[in-house]
């Protein structure tokens, strides 16, 4: 057959062949759109889970129950310190409880599939943690003081055997190795960035005034106010005189306060900002002189109050404060190199289009 032949051959054959793809994929859904089909098919959902799925990731679902158990996590976190060049460092412990918490929770739980696939893919590259997981197991166990009933009840609960259940510390394990490698190269904070944010943050550094101090505590829930402030103030006239008499606060603290927690510990609240007492309980703690007890009111009730001396607050100096500056910068570049590493893989799940929303949330 000639050159030309051939090529005319060839090109019958593919664009047969390539008819038939489009043919079987498009128009009478044959064989090999049958194998795609099963490929693509989307995942079971969590076992005894059968809402709604709000996504599915590489056919994997993200149903609303594990969205609204997330939002619930979510509104027990709190925020961590924040450390940027721009604001310098931000210490909060508020509740971290935007308006709506649904689409965090949809991209944890998106970002969570795609960590885990990613994982599965490089497993035969990852260490074996099962003699790990096992351990945390028995460290859980341990917890159930012997009661393997109420042990195995619980993990029936969240619908797991113990089996599934070291399964799954096991490969969360090789999850967070996976993170570990793939944020490995994340730079060390230079001396120079870390004098740069030390001069930003240094006056949040300071710790604030504090004083040691102690109560003893009558509440005023459900009870008449004036009643109680009389009983308070007999309370003290007696606590006075018995002070002189030789005997100790932590005694008293524990015969007269109704503050379960400090009570046995002798009314001790330990070291306290005055600020902080007045913006949260409305306590005047600053107006009480040195070691002696005075009668304040509070939101909750009437305290029999005794503090020492006021500690002042010292701003650390750069040596002092470059421990927690360097792990606060290390901190925050790993953190800056996790967020890079999940949004590529976000990113490449998107292009790839296996990232798919079924229904708004």
């Amino acid at each position: 057959m000639s050159p030309t032949g051939k090529f005319t051959l060839r090109l019958v054959i593919y664009g047969a062949f390539l008819l038939y793809l489009v043919g079987d994929l498009f128009v009478w859904h044959g064989f090999l759109a049958g194998r795609m089909d099963a490929y693509l098919k989307p995942l079971p959902g969590p076992p005894g889970d059968s809402s709604a799925r709000i996504a599915e990731v590489y056919g994997e679902p993200v149903t609303a129950n594990q969205i609204s158990r997330r939002m619930t996590e979510l509104k027990m976190l709190r925020q961590p310190p924040v450390l940027d060049m721009e604001g310098g460092i931000k210490l909060t412990h508020e509740p971290d409880i935007p308006g709506d918490l649904a689409p965090r929770a949809r991209y944890d739980l998106i970002g969570s599939s795609l960590l885990r696939l990613k994982t599965s893919v490089n497993d035969l590259q990852l260490p074996n943690r099962n003699a790990e997981a096992a351990r945390a197991v028995e460290q859980i166990r341990s917890r159930f003081d012997g009661d393997t009933e109420q042990y195995l009840k619980t993990l029936h609960g969240q619908k797991l055997t113990q089996e599934q259940f070291q399964k799954k510390i096991a490969a969360r394990l090789k999850q967070t190795e996976q993170l570990y490698r793939a944020t490995a190269q994340a730079a060390e904070a230079s001396d120079e960035d870390l004098k740069t944010y030390y001069n930003l943050i240094r006056d949040q550094l300071t710790p604030p005034d504090l004083r040691k101090t102690r109560h003893i505590f009558l509440a005023t829930l459900n009870r008449e106010e004036a009643q109680v402030r009389q009983t308070a103030e007999s309370v003290l006239a007696a606590l006075l005189e018995r002070l002189k008499a030789g005997e100790s606060f932590s005694r008293l603290a524990r015969e007269f306060s109704e503050d379960e927690r400090s009570a046995p510990a002798g009314g001790e609240l330990g070291w306290i900002s005055p600020a902080r007492a007045k913006e949260t309980l409305g306590l005047a703690l600053a107006d009480v002189p040195d070691n002696r007890p005075v009668l304040l009111k509070s939101r909750w009730g009437w305290h029999l109050v005794e503090a020492s001396p006021v500690k002042k607050g010292k701003m650390p100096s750069y040596e002092e404060a470059l421990p927690a500056l360097r792990d606060a910068a290390r901190s925050l570049r790993k953190a800056q190199a996790v967020g890079l590493y999940m949004d590529g893989l976000f990113e490449e799940a998107h292009l790839r289009n296996r990232i798919k929303n079924k229904q708004g949330r």
